[in-house]
């Protein structure tokens, strides 16, 4: 089971989750740059695997839903309340 664990339904058509939660993605590697050391994509762009310091996270998307998944490490579970606010607010911007 996730440290943090975020899903809604997206409520539009799967192209524009997709192109939205690849905002979503984008925004974390601008926002901590120095913290994000990979993103792997799969071929359809709907499952993105984030790695960092301190931290995985996973990326989904599907016909209905969007989903994002992080593991902390035991130095960063301290920064929980502030990770799972982060993603939260990204979630409410990008998919209301």
């Amino acid at each position: 089971m996730s440290d943090i664990s975020v899903r809604r339904s997206h409520g539009s058509t799967l192209e524009e989750a997709k192109s939205k939660i690849e905002k979503v993605v984008s925004d974390v590697e601008k926002e901590f740059p120095s913290l994000v050391n990979s993103i792997d994509w799969n071929g359809d762009k709907t499952n993105a695997k984030v790695k960092g310091k301190g931290f995985t996270g996973e990326f989904k998307v599907d016909a209905k839903d969007v989903a994002i998944d992080v593991d902390l490490s035991f130095f960063a579970k301290p920064f929980k309340a502030k990770v799972e606010e982060k993603i939260v607010s990204r979630m409410q911007e990008y998919f209301g």
